[in-house]
């Protein structure tokens, strides 16, 4: 069979088969970097042992993970700034060194005899910039293949990127347990002291990135006949006021909880549903079209589940019995561990199968690991972390759905838009954070647990739920090929 008789509808990259491979080598390339930084760029698990440390409560322990989802609107605004194919590369490298530059002063922060509010801060903005740029060079790298690759070879780079790119990340929490002491697997490491083991994990986050900046400047864009132009700012006025009433809406719900004003809270919920509304209506066009909108409601509850890793850390010591930082650098690695293994496999599926199994598949694992961490107490209790890492390529196989489903040249705004789903999940990461804090609080239990215990339990409950109804929902109504339409 020739090739071109063996290609499906949406294979149309104009790239010669060795350019097309570069670029996947190179996807697979960056992903690794990113992967061989995640114990810090995967804002959770870390930053909430780093908070606690630095003596948060649950709910501020759960802010970098929540500001992280709530900026993940950003790239968007940048799709609007800059919407040329030809700037595509450049804006990857400045997403990247934009990472490098925060997790560097991030460290020498707090390696600087300042008060920890002013080191809570920093760990908070870090989540945020994490959540503005990253999403942003993933939008891009996905825009990359998509115009550099065609769909029937994607499954060899995701294979690739995702199977051996968490083998970096199995590495970087290897060194993050080292750095942090805890037992691995009854090797138990004495860690560095305080704040030198936190520098040097953020600290080597930096360089890390610089290469991922540098390695990306070699994609290979084919050039389009004609550049699309910045749309007016009256175009985008719903985007540039929801945003920010985005980050107005976390601002006053945290204040809520601090100062336990109802006034705060209620503001609160108004600017979230003033968000809501207002980017709902810029991609009003996008959402007219059936198999989008159904694939965006699938992946905001399935992405609920990304919020809760915070809590599953910081539920440690209850079940664990030590402190959550001991296990942060255990807990990443079987995280990414679990990733290697799926993501091998997932990619080997989908050239196989259909882009919905993805979605099904991932989502299922991610429910799983909820169920796991309900029942399961004591050393098991860590497979939970396992399982959860192999159920987050959903933020792999979700997009990918949406690639698939997308026009070439609408893959710019819809990428985007794909990595601003997290947003509507950020919320879900202040919910598990407040269940626990009410639960402790008011002195709740039930079946022999500690109000302590049973809060935890409950936030997991909680996210199992939000996942299981993003899989009925795909089951019953997402479509297992979603097709390209036609350009318009």
């Amino acid at each position: 069979m020739s090739e071109s008789s063996s290609k499906s509808p949406n294979d149309a990259c104009p790239l010669s088969w060795p350019e097309q491979r570069r670029n996947l080598v190179l996807f697979a390339s960056c992903t690794g970097m990113q992967y061989l930084a995640a114990p810090v760029l995967y804002v959770g698990i870390t930053q909430a042992s780093l908070c606690d440390r630095l003596g948060a409560d649950a709910r501020t322990s759960n802010l970098p993970g929540t500001l992280f989802f709530a900026m993940t609107a950003i790239p968007a605004i940048i799709a609007w700034l800059s919407p040329r194919v030809a700037s595509l590369k450049r804006n990857l490298m400045l997403c990247y060194a934009t990472s490098a530059c925060m997790l560097a002063t991030l460290a020498v922060t707090l390696l600087l005899p300042l008060p920890n509010w002013v080191k809570l801060a920093m760990v908070i903005l870090q989540g945020g910039v994490s959540g503005a740029v990253m999403p942003a060079a993933i939008a891009l790298l996905w825009e990359a293949i998509g115009r550099g690759s065609d769909e029937s070879r994607r499954g060899l780079a995701l294979s690739l990127a995702f199977g051996a790119g968490p083998i970096l990340a199995v590495l970087g929490s290897f060194a993050q347990t080292a750095l942090l002491g805890g037992d691995l697997f009854g090797w138990k490491f004495s860690g560095v002291a305080y704040p030198w083991n936190f520098v040097t994990l953020f600290g080597t986050g930096a360089p890390v990135m610089a290469v991922a900046a540098f390695v990306s400047r070699f994609l290979v864009v084919p050039p389009v006949d004609r550049e699309p132009e910045r749309e007016p700012i009256s175009a985008v006025a719903d985007l540039l006021i929801g945003v920010p009433l985005m980050f107005v809406s976390v601002a006053l719900l945290h204040a809520a909880s601090v100062e336990s004003d109802e006034q705060f809270r209620w503001a609160g919920y108004v600017a979230a549903s003033g968000a809501a509304v207002a980017l709902v209506y810029h991609f009003r066009s996008l959402l007219k079209q059936r198999v989008l909108f159904l694939a965006t409601v699938v992946t905001i509850l399935v992405y609920a589940g990304n919020m809760i890793p915070s809590n599953m850390n910081l539920y440690s010591p209850e079940v664990l019995g030590d402190t959550p930082e001991k296990y942060a650098g255990l807990q990443n690695m079987l995280r990414f561990g679990f990733k290697v293994v799926a993501g091998a496999l997932l990619g080997w599926v989908l050239t196989r199968t259909n882009p919905r199994t993805g979605i099904l598949a991932t989502s299922t694992i991610f429910l799983l690991a909820q169920v796991w961490a309900l029942l399961v107490t004591g050393p098991w209790y860590l497979v939970a972390f396992g399982i959860f890492g192999a159920g987050e390529l959903i933020g792999v196989y979700s997009p990918n759905y949406i690639c698939s489903a997308s026009r070439t040249n609408d893959l710019r705004r819809n990428m985007a838009f794909a990595t601003m789903l997290m947003v509507p999940a950020a919320p879900a990461g202040y919910l598990y954070g407040a269940i626990v804090d009410f639960v402790s609080q008011h002195k709740l239990t039930a079946l022999g647990m500690t109000p302590v215990a049973l809060g935890y339990r409950l936030s997991f409950l909680v996210c199992g739920l939000f996942i299981l109804s993003g899989i009925v929902v795909a089951v019953t109504l997402l479509p297992k090929r979603p097709g390209r339409p036609e350009e318009s």
